[in-house]
């Protein structure tokens, strides 16, 4: 048949001349493009049975029904992901050019994704940006960048669209958006799923996940999830024209995400058993921390938290930034005098002080005794605590001229408010016989009481 002929038939019946030629032919070979449900195909390979059929399909699951064979395909490596952006951006395989300084590092913010890293490298080509400029508009501006084909491509084939058709028919499982959602908050690292308990009944949150599993926006264990960075980054970019990535979705999904990890923190920072739960949150309070530009007192308790945990780790200069920005946070939402944010600049400045800061340690801990006692009283127990750090970062700077008066007072205090027994009381008055000894005080370094424990 001619093909202007062809053309005016109604496209049922070019697909059923198709399969006619199809079952009466061998040795052929039909690709299907973008499968998205197993049960369609049906009517074709009830008739097609001498050839063979390769179907591509964002569903990874339901194809043993057709008893065929799944071959899922990973991303590329680094090295070929380089090698592609190479190739359609410049022509060549010359990785130093300069058009493509940066390349390594956009392909791993890509997740070295052969769609993405195809979809920004013809972007590249068209407009002669390099890709280190092309990460810079994709920070600014993610929504427009993921939606955006060069001239000569397949608008309907970018990252955004694409995903766009899965998630709409995700919407049909209750809670797997909001699943998603909340998940491209976290790190790329594997989340326990315990973590996401609370968002719905166990078996609702099961059959969520399953469904992300099933269309490949996720990746199962019996005890993780992991999300692709490039999912996480398209799925929590605002963009007002998609129904399923509405900013306020978007906003309500990272409060989400902070209660969360809220939540599953461990309750003793030092307990050595719960520290491997420790070491699988602090990704995610990262990521969290990385992503939120908005001041927010949930994520300022987690820096907080997670600040002390690193703290007690050794682990000084990491904890010294979460306190910071925890502090910043705390100043801005609550204001100098709530005790959320003298409790947060008194950890600060242990922070400071550890790391042998005294400089900016000192100056700290006095502006917070003062606030403290005029604030929650001269005897309210975290007073106490800061008059005892205040004296320790004197004893540490060689200040004992400041640092005896200080421990003194805090030892008379905590006698008189919380007793000459309690734990307290005592390392307060160990603090004070080792700074007599340091002062060479050695009759006044002869304690009364039995010693039980240092306590520091």
């Amino acid at each position: 048949m001619q093909p202007e002929l062809t053309r005016a038939l109604p496209l049922e019946a070019l697909a059923e001349r198709a399969l006619t030629w199809l079952s009466c032919q061998n040795d052929w070979l039909l690709v299907l493009d973008n499968v998205t449900d197993p049960a369609h195909l049906t009517p074709v390979l009830d008739r097609a049975l001498s050839g063979r059929v390769l179907i591509t399909s964002r569903l990874g699951t339901g194809w043993h029904r057709l008893g065929a064979r799944v071959l899922h395909l990973d991303v590329l490596t680094p090295a070929q992901a380089v090698e592609l952006l190479t190739r359609i951006t410049t022509g060549g395989t010359d990785r130093h050019d300069p058009a493509l300084e940066g390349a390594a590092d956009l392909v791993e913010e890509l997740g070295c994704l052969p769609l993405a890293i195809e979809q920004a490298a013809a972007y590249l080509h068209q407009t002669r940006l390099t890709p280190r400029a092309y990460l810079e508009l994709l920070s600014r501006q993610p929504a427009a960048m993921f939606d955006q084909a060069a001239a000569g491509g397949d608008p309907e084939r970018t990252i955004a669209r694409l995903w766009r058709l899965t998630l709409a028919r995700l919407t049909e499982v209750p809670h797997a958006l909001q699943v998603l959602r909340v998940l491209a908050w976290y790190g790329a690292e594997a989340v326990p799923r315990t973590l996401l308990s609370p968002l719905a009944a166990p078996a609702e949150l099961t059959t969520a996940l399953g469904a992300l599993a099933a269309y490949n926006m996720i990746t199962l264990t019996p005890q993780t999830v992991t999300v692709h960075r490039l999912v996480q980054a398209v799925t929590r970019a605002p963009d007002p024209t998609d129904p399923h990535r509405r900013p306020t979705d978007i906003d309500q999904a990272r409060h989400q995400a902070i209660d969360l990890l809220g939540q599953a923190l461990p309750p003793d920072h030092q307990d050595p058993t719960h520290w491997p739960a420790w070491r699988t949150l602090l990704p995610h309070i990262d990521a969290l921390a990385a992503r939120t530009t908005v001041d927010d007192d949930g994520l300022a308790l987690l820096l907080n938290e997670a600040g002390t945990f690193l703290h007690d780790q050794g682990t000084i200069h990491r904890a010294i930034a979460y306190h910071r920005r925890a502090l910043t946070d705390f100043q801005r939402l609550l204001g100098d005098d709530h005790p959320l944010t003298l409790t947060s600049r008194n950890n600060l400045a242990l922070a400071y002080q550890t790391s042998g800061d005294s400089k900016r340690a000192i100056p700290l801990l006095k502006q917070t005794l003062t606030d403290k006692a005029r604030v929650l009283g001269a005897d309210h127990p975290h007073t106490l605590t800061t008059r005892n750090n205040l004296a320790l970062a004197y004893q540490e700077a060689g200040d004992l001229k400041r640092a005896i008066p200080l421990l003194e007072q805090a030892l008379t205090d905590k006698e008189r408010v919380l007793g000459a027994d309690h734990p307290r009381t005592r390392a307060s008055r160990d603090y004070l016989a080792d700074t007599y000894r340091q002062a060479e005080e050695r009759k006044r370094a002869i304690s009364p009481f039995p010693l039980e424990g240092h306590g520091r």
